[in-house]
């Protein structure tokens, strides 16, 4: 937490946690010793810089007080609150313009000198000025003088208190000097609100000393603010700590706890969750627990996961609420969820496997060890927010969110790469299959009825007459009248089902539509251009032709994205994919700038030919871009053109052109085309198990509710108790492990359970690896000595 600069230079990751890499300018910084000020009223002021316009009067000069005081009683009042507001005026109009002077520049700086007393650890000065202020507030009321004291002790435009300013500014004194504040306060009976007070400038509004304490890392303090009534459930609502769209700041879920369990301090935390008045179930401003905080704030980094999965773990085992685990934030998300949404890899991964054995917490375990035999394991994993039929599930958030860059490895993670396989195997290799028969059966038949049209030398205008006289009988007429009625039964199923599927799509998100959902909008696209060749072509426009080749091109190039069902050429499919995307794409945007540029300055050369005569290649710009594209491929000739009004010139336009394109773009594109295939071969394998991914969840949303029971997967299975929880059971071999550890599972009450026994311990531990089923039984995954794989079937 930055308190000595007026702005956060610090950047973190978007989706590490709700914040944009933008600048926040903090006008009035936290705490700061630096301070701006025009020469001729530069003095020791507090940060952020104020005007004093309060004064306390010094014990010394007490008499003039005195003096005033035995005056008339109203006097005496407008004397107490001209010194409580430092207004000189009100003394002159008093009548005490001789006093008024001398009063506020005797007191004029007693609260910078008392805040410059914490901030540098000296005790003595504080006591010596707090006994200053005690003797004055002896002038008022109960009432009064405790908020005299307060507001000595309180910065007036940000809420900071003396006791925050001595906690910022950490020394070995700063112990002492707490000590001395809150004895003083409880003194005088405002204890408990002077050490509750809060921040009120904006950036840092709600933050209390015991926040400060905590980031500070003064876990004595701590204890001391606690016991002397510190509130826990207090939340720090400022900018910077709830940043929210352009502000920038570091969010840590705002309340004690969460800032404790987020900065790695487990004694704390223990302390904290100690306190009855703590709430661990209380949301921030984003609806996040203490939870959810851990997984935001976490980074792909192992050694500073592992301190956030040991906190979140110990916070879970501790909380009184073995459903906190379970809470949803604004957007509807559990920690969990938080964690695939974000690409937090190691902690979803501690998520979905966490086992826990003790009967008081068994019931926030994700995996059940239900036995083991020798170096095979079978475990039970709950499918709660995980399967489709959850609302946020895991797997659909991972395969649809193109935002997160590590989802291949997360799906990786087990249950999900088996639920994936299990999924495959039950019914998606079927649908798949009979989704490629039949879009195979529409091109073939679109493409045979417009390739050869029916008795051409009658013209297109007797089409339709020719369809009403058709003889059924024949062979070929009947194929046409079934052809027309196919290809227009399956142009609308595809329209309707390939709509819906692009009403899902985000179309802000543009690289998810590229990257993954493209075939949603060319299936769309070519049932659209069949319907209306279909349409035209009976209503015998001659333009129908211009409709039908187009959706025959796009027909058969959309016979690509059934390649994604074989390994091999779902990977060479996704390396072209890539490669026109990345290079053809921004070769062409050059190319066609170069060729529009020539063919209009070359054609421009040409005069005009009169009739009948042999007019150059040159003479109108859409034949000068025609040759202009042979000579890219080097199918033209740099021949001097004769018409040309200047043929030196033109000359020199073509080399000038064939150096750009043939020798310099092509060459470049080449090039680069070598490199993406290079780095998209590392990852293609990845690109094209996301998108089987993507297709399976395709088919299983597609699946008719009625049938839904039929290939749900999973089983019963018993966790504690009344816990009953629908399971996927994987089956796993693990020779390394079964070398260095001995697995026994003992049986209890009729239901296997496993437990640890004396030179026994159970396989935990999971290694996330890629599997294939065989029917609806899962593998054993082999391990060798370097945990290689080998699948086999159980």
């Amino acid at each position: 937490m930055a308190t000595e600069s007026s702005t956060l230079d610090d950047s973190t990751d978007d989706e590490a946690s709700p914040i944009e890499k933008k600048h926040l300018v903090l006008s009035k910084p936290m705490d700061t010793n630096v301070t701006i000020c025009d020469n001729s009223k530069c003095g020791e002021v507090d940060s952020p810089s104020e005007d004093v316009t309060t004064c306390l009067v010094n014990l010394t000069n007490s008499d003039y007080a005195s003096d005033l005081i035995k005056k008339t009683k109203k006097q005496k009042d407008l004397i107490l609150k001209a010194v409580s507001e430092g207004d000189p005026s009100s003394l002159v109009t008093a009548g005490y313009d001789d006093y008024a002077s001398d009063l506020i520049k005797k007191t004029k700086k007693q609260k910078d000198l008392i805040l410059k007393a914490v901030s540098e650890g000296d005790p003595s000065s504080l006591v010596r000025l707090l006994g200053e202020i005690e003797q004055l507030s002896s002038l008022f009321t109960e009432k009064c003088a405790e908020d005299f004291l307060m507001d000595r002790l309180t910065s007036k435009d940000t809420g900071k208190t003396c006791l925050m300013k001595a906690l910022l500014n950490i020394n070995r004194k700063t112990e002492e000097i707490v000590h001395i504040l809150l004895s003083f306060t409880e003194k005088h009976r405002f204890l408990d609100r002077f050490i509750n007070a809060a921040y009120t400038e904006e950036n840092y509004k709600g933050q209390t000393a015991l926040h400060i304490a905590i980031e500070r890392r003064q876990s004595k303090i701590v204890k001391y603010l606690l016991d002397k009534g510190a509130k826990v459930n207090v939340r720090a609502q400022g900018l910077f700590f709830s940043p929210k769209g352009r502000n920038y700041g570091f969010y840590f879920g705002e309340t004690p706890l969460a800032l404790a369990a987020c900065t790695n301090q487990p004694d704390i935390v223990t302390l904290l969750m100690d306190k009855s008045e703590t709430n661990i179930d209380i949301q921030d401003s984003f609806g996040n627990t203490v939870l959810h905080a851990l997984v935001t704030v976490t980074e792909n980094e192992k050694p500073h996961n592992a301190f956030i999965i040991e906190m979140y773990d110990k916070i879970i085992r501790s909380c009184r609420n073995k459903f906190l685990e379970s809470i949803t934030n604004m957007e509807g998300l559990t920690p969990m969820q938080l964690a695939a949404k974000k690409g937090k890899l190691e902690v979803l991964k501690y998520i979905l496997n966490r086992e826990i054995k003790d009967d008081e917490n068994r019931i926030l375990s994700r995996k059940l060890t239900d036995w083991a035999y020798g170096p095979v394991s079978s475990s039970l994993y709950d499918l709660d927010d995980v399967d489709t039929n959850s609302q946020n599930s895991i797997l659909e958030m991972l395969i649809y969110n193109t935002r997160i860059k590590n989802r291949h490895e997360m799906l990786s993670l087990e249950p999900l790469h088996s639920l994936l396989q299990l999924k495959w195997n039950k019914f998606a290799r079927c649908m798949f299959l009979l989704s490629f028969l039949f879009f195979f059966a529409f091109n073939i038949t679109f493409t045979f009825l417009y390739y050869r049209p029916r008795k051409e030398e009658k013209g297109l205008n007797t089409s339709l007459q020719d369809l009403s006289t058709l003889d059924l009988n024949s062979a070929s007429g009947c194929f046409q009248v079934l052809g027309h009625v196919y290809i227009m039964i399956c142009s609308i199923f595809l329209i309707i089902q390939e709509g819906i599927a692009i009403l899902w799509l985000k179309l802000s998100d543009l690289y998810s539509v590229v990257s993954d959902a493209w075939f949603h909008v060319l299936f769309f696209t070519q049932a659209v251009l069949v319907i209306v060749s279909t349409i035209t072509y009976l209503c015998g426009i001659e333009e129908y032709l211009i409709f039908s080749v187009i959706a025959i091109t796009l027909g058969w190039t959309n016979v690509l994205y059934y390649t994604r069902g074989f390994q091999s050429l779902g990977i060479y499919s996704v390396m072209v994919q890539r490669v026109i995307i990345n290079d053809v794409l921004k070769f062409l945007l050059v190319y066609i700038l170069f060729l529009f540029g020539f063919g209009v300055a070359l054609a421009s050369l040409i005069e005009h030919c009169a009739e009948g005569e042999d007019c150059s290649s040159y003479g109108s710009f859409r034949t000068a871009i025609v040759e202009l594209f042979k000579l890219t491929l080097g199918l033209g000739d740099l021949e001097i053109q004769q018409e040309a009004k200047y043929p030196t010139l033109f000359l020199i336009l073509l080399i000038i052109y064939v150096i750009l394109t043939f020798v310099l773009l092509l060459n470049m594109l080449i090039a680069l085309m070598s490199e993406t295939v290079d780095n998209i071969s590392k990852e293609s394998e990845n690109i094209w198990r996301l998108q089987r991914a993507r297709t399976i969840l395709e088919f299983d949303k597609g699946i008719i509710y009625f049938f839904k029971d039929k290939f749900k997967l999973g089983e019963k299975c018993k966790f504690s108790g009344n816990d009953i929880r629908l399971c996927l059971r994987i089956n796993k071999v693990k020779w390394s492990e079964w070398h260095s550890q001995v697995t026994c599972v003992q049986e209890e009450d009729g239901v296997t359970q496993p437990k640890e026994a004396d030179g026994c311990s159970s396989i935990t531990s999971v290694d996330e690896v890629d599997v294939s089923d065989q029917g609806e039984h899962p593998t054993i995954l082999q391990e060798n000595e370097e945990d290689s794989v080998l699948e086999t079937a159980l």
